[in-house]
């Protein structure tokens, strides 16, 4: 039996009316492509006859239970047993004879090939006014920004990449986001991306559309702005911390001080203590939404945790002041040691403003995991 090379795969929900289309256009693109290749149809629920028409037709099926677009995707690619891997949607919309385009590039050592519709071209009718003028320009606009890609078309669902690249960007998403995160990975791990010209057809039985416009859109921006912001911090936060924790704590104890002929007053203490602040709340950030990105966290040094200490924060830092207001009350609420009760005030605001922004995180982090499941 000849090793499959290549495996089409092929997200279904009650396609009935379009997947033997597409089982047929895939077979055709790898038959083109020279390769031997199979055709999975990853079923996520189907009610209808898709499945039979999936068997009948000689694709293999693959029954995933966790829904969403890129549950499907992920469970499909996982039973796939060809190296290069092709992902299309099922309501004959994209031109799966385009294969040996993406075959070519994958041959020259790309890790992941991604089709652009508006360099192939978009049939009347093919995609929405507001996600052709609008929602997809102007996402791909930010992505290309964010991860300094020159993909131009970042939601094209029709791509291809080697099963090596695929297991090294170990995918979590489980929506339609699955393709942004796709290339913010792969971006991320400096993977080789390129793109090649395909088109964008009406689809030969027009449905109403999975995608949800406004949810999904938001959660690729979402996703896009939490990958970009690790890229871009990723461990430069503990860096500055190991610095600017140690001075904000010297000039704690010992401002005001003279290093030299410079004097060290309380405006320094002031700047470190807004500085530690600062960091401590953006490496906070990276936080929500961690799920998300767990391995990628986990290679690069950041680390996947649970814990938050908000409450507890918010609790210290009151105590200081309360203290504060014990030892002002011990002078009759007059005249005290100014440098004292500038540094007790100054450690107790860094307590409970921390404490507030990790106690509201994880109420945006939930808030933000109920909406997308929405």
């Amino acid at each position: 039996m000849n090793k499959i090379n290549i495996s089409v795969v092929l997200p279904c929900l009650n396609e009935e009316k379009t997947i033997l289309h597409c089982i047929n256009k895939a077979n055709n693109g790898i038959e083109k492509s020279k390769l031997n290749g199979e055709v999975v149809v990853a079923d996520n629920g189907s009610t209808d006859s898709s499945i039979k028409i999936s068997t009948d037709a000689g694709a293999k099926v693959v029954n995933i239970e966790n829904k969403g677009y890129g549950s499907a995707l992920n469970g499909g690619i996982e039973s796939a047993l060809g190296d290069y891997i092709i992902m299309g949607d099922s309501d004959s919309t994209y031109n799966f004879e385009d294969i040996p385009k993406f075959v070519e590039q994958l041959d020259k050592g790309y890790d992941l090939v991604i089709g652009n519709r508006f360099l192939g071209g978009i049939e009347k009718g093919a995609m929405p006014f507001l996600n052709k003028f609008v929602g997809n320009p102007v996402l791909s606009f930010i992505a290309k920004k964010l991860f300094n890609s020159n993909i131009g078309d970042f939601h094209c669902g029709l791509r291809a990449f080697t099963k090596e690249a695929y297991k090294k960007m170990e995918l979590r998403s489980s929506g339609m986001e699955f393709a942004t995160e796709m290339i913010a990975k792969a971006t991320l791990l400096n993977l080789k991306i390129t793109e090649v010209p395909t088109t964008l057809s009406v689809s030969i039985s027009p449905r109403t559309p999975h995608l949800k416009p406004f949810r999904d859109g938001l959660r690729h921006l979402n996703l896009m702005m939490t990958y970009s912001f690790i890229k871009l911090f990723n461990k430069s936060f503990n860096v500055l911390l190991s610095l600017t924790i140690p001075l904000y704590l010297i000039a704690l104890i010992f401002a005001p001080f003279n290093l030299g002929n410079i004097e060290l007053s309380f405006g320094a203490l002031n700047l470190l203590e807004s500085v530690v602040l600062v960091t401590l709340i953006l490496k906070s950030m990276l936080k929500i939404n961690a799920k998300l990105f767990p391995d990628y966290i986990r290679k690069t040094g950041q680390e996947e945790t649970e814990s938050n200490f908000g409450i507890l924060f918010i609790i210290l830092g009151a105590i200081i002041y309360l203290l504060d207001i014990f030892y002002w009350g011990t002078y009759g609420f007059g005249q005290i040691d100014q440098n004292l009760n500038l540094k007790i005030l100054s450690l107790a605001s860094l307590f409970f403003i921390y404490g507030i922004f990790e106690s509201f995180r994880i109420f945006v982090d939930f808030s933000l995991k109920y909406f997308i499941k929405k």
